[in-house]
């Protein structure tokens, strides 16, 4: 009887720690800001970051395309071509002043370049994947959006904070073709 009753508990704590997550307000679940002096080596972040001159980068034979068409409503819904992310993806990194080939390999790494991916069992959402539990602010049609969470993604990596994609994080661990 004990040992069944240990089992069930055991077994419930996960469950328990969830819900306990979503009763405390927003601001108390965000942990602070560690000293730099205290960051191993494994969690420091190195963002590679480009001064734009203000011109447009000059296309190459895979980015010409139409980054307009891009904007539409019609395509940022799941009709856009891997070429054509890539495309719009490594030009939006070279204009925001990302390394392309970073931007390009998290979002290789979490979507495989489909916009209308889902994973962590619908949580994370979209070309970047977007937490919907860390990001509540990013709602469901940006964050499927090519062009808005590429801008809003874009700006979290010039932040600094490329760090929050699973994908950087472990980068090195899990696998080969680490761009850093």
């Amino acid at each position: 009887m004990i040992k069944t009753l240990l089992r069930i508990t055991f077994y419930s704590l996960p469950f328990i720690a969830f819900a306990a997550n979503f009763t405390e307000p927003r601001a108390a679940m965000v942990a602070p800001a560690s000293a730099p002096n205290r960051e191993s080596p494994a969690t420091a972040v190195r963002v590679t970051i480009y001064r734009s001159r203000g011109a447009k980068p000059a296309s190459t034979p895979a980015a010409a395309m139409d980054t307009a068409r891009l904007s539409t409503p019609k395509l940022t819904i799941g009709r856009t071509s891997t070429q054509e992310v890539k495309a719009y993806v490594r030009n939006e990194a070279i204009e925001r002043g990302v390394d392309p080939k970073l931007a390009l390999w998290i979002v290789k790494h979490e979507s495989s370049f489909n916009p209308r991916a889902r994973g962590d069992g619908d949580a994370s959402r979209g070309l970047w994947q977007i937490s919907k539990i860390y990001h509540p602010e990013v709602s469901d049609v940006a964050a499927y959006s090519v062009v808005s969470s590429t801008r809003w993604s874009l700006e979290r990596i010039r932040q600094g904070k490329a760090n929050e994609w699973a994908t950087y994080r472990y980068c090195r661990t899990l696998y080969g073709d680490c761009p850093y």
